[in-house]
């Protein structure tokens, strides 16, 4: 077990997929930190923030990205269940693996990163519910696979490195739900934001935790979160209930291969 890790005197966070709309959802709650944003193209950021613009599986760019920094929050990525391999391996996989690789070598404290629900998909579509974090990953599509591979890779940095590392398996990141399905994994914009910080500030070395909202009769089991993150959802799908469309299953996850 890591020792606990206690937050620096600097304050810079790296969020990658700046410009994405999880990223847009979760930069009111930085305000507090120095940003630094990473994408393709940051096409409005922040008074004050700094923005670096590339690929990242840019070596160069990533070694430039992350020096100085004290946390990475890495959002970036192919959020697509039904995207191919190809498609996914050099944003989730390729690209994963190298800023680990460069957080460890330039200093880095944190890596705070966006695993998914999809990890886990298979328990949800068999209903084996309320889904620990504890049980080993059983990802539902090629997608929810790399999140699996990612959660892997990051442990591997916090056990032979002493990267610290939180993985935070994001349920459905939107301003509200409009789906049926999505009642049960909804995270709201208030509850990633305190996730987010949360996971940034904790003195919990490392570990994979759910990130979803409150719901009548959650999925998820929040336990875990509550304990070593602090987090207390705020927000509840419940009050949706009667205005979501119903999509004909109330599972979050893809439930078909």
């Amino acid at each position: 077990m890591l020792p606990s890790v206690p937050p620096t005197a600097s304050r810079t966070v790296l969020l990658t997929g700046a410009a994405g709309r999880v990223a847009g959802q979760l930069l009111p709650g930085l305000q507090d930190y120095d940003l630094r944003l990473l994408d393709r193209s940051v096409p409005s950021a922040p008074p004050g923030a700094e923005v670096v613009e590339g690929e990242l599986t840019d070596r160069d760019l990533l070694a430039r990205a992350v020096t100085g920094v004290d946390t990475v929050v890495h959002l970036a990525g192919d959020p697509r269940p039904d995207a191919t391999w190809d498609d996914l391996r050099g944003p989730n996989v390729d690209g994963f693996a190298a800023l680990l690789g460069a957080a460890r070598e330039h200093g880095v404290r944190r890596v705070v990163y966006a695993s998914s629900v999809h990890a886990m998909g298979r328990y949800e579509a068999l209903g084996r519910v309320p889904i620990d974090p504890a049980w080993a990953p059983a990802p539902c599509c090629p997608y929810g696979a790399t999140k699996a591979f990612d959660e892997a890779v990051a442990g591997v940095f916090s056990h032979r490195w002493g990267l610290s590392t939180i993985g935070l398996r994001l349920g459905a990141t939107v301003p509200e739900p409009a789906q049926r399905s999505q009642l049960r994994g909804w995270l709201g914009p208030a509850d990633l934001r305190q996730l987010v910080v949360r996971a940034v500030e904790t003195t919990t070395p490392a570990g994979v935790y759910p990130g979803v909202s409150g719901a009548p009769g959650s999925h998820w089991d929040l336990t875990s979160a509550a304990s070593d993150l602090d987090y207390h959802p705020r927000l509840d799908s419940g009050r949706y209930a009667e205005t979501v469309e119903d999509d004909g299953t109330d599972v979050t996850t893809c439930p078909h291969p």
